[in-house]
C-alpha cells in the first residue's frame, strides 16, 4: 500500500494540480487554435464555437485521465459523459461567477480572474475524485 502519510498526500496533489493546470492550457491553446484557423478559412466564429469547445473537452478528458490521474480503468463513454458534464458545470460556474462579479462593480481583470479561479478549483476537485473512484 502507498505512504499515506499527510506529506505524500500533499504531493501527490499538488502535483496532480499543476499537471492538471498545464492540461487545461493545452486545451485552451489547441481549441484556440482550432478556433482561429476555422474562422481564418472562412467558418463562422459562432457556429464553430461548440466544435472547438467539443475538441478542447476530448482532449483534455483524454490527457487528464492518462497523465494527470493515470486512470487504470479501461476509457467508457459513461466515463467521458460525466467528465463533460463536470466541465459543462464548471464553465457554467465560471459564468455565474464573472457576471456577479462584475454586477457587484468589481473590474473586469477581476470578474475574468474569479469565474476563472472558481471553475478551475472545482473542475479539479470533482474530476480528481472521478478518477480517484474504484
Amino acid at each position: 500500500m502507498p505512504d499515506q502519510s499527510f506529506p505524500a498526500r500533499l504531493k501527490t496533489w499538488l502535483n496532480q494540480a499543476g499537471r492538471f493546470g498545464v492540461v487545461g492550457v493545452i486545451g485552451a491553446g489547441l481549441d484556440y487554435l482550432a478556433l482561429t484557423q476555422a474562422v481564418a478559412h472562412g467558418a463562422s466564429p459562432y457556429a464553430t464555437r461548440p466544435f472547438t469547445l467539443a475538441l478542447a473537452v476530448i482532449i483534455t478528458w483524454w490527457l487528464n485521465r492518462s497523465l494527470t490521474f493515470a486512470a487504470a480503468a479501461r476509457p467508457s463513454w459513461r466515463e467521458f459523459g460525466h467528465y463533460a458534464a463536470i466541465t459543462t458545470t464548471g464553465l457554467a460556474i465560471q459564468l455565474a461567477v464573472y457576471w456577479g462579479a462584475l454586477a457587484l462593480g468589481a473590474p473586469l481583470p477581476l470578474a475574468f480572474i474569479a469565474g476563472i479561479a472558481c471553475s478551475v478549483t472545482f473542475s479539479f476537485l470533482r474530476v480528481r475524485r472521478m478518477f480517484s473512484k474504484p
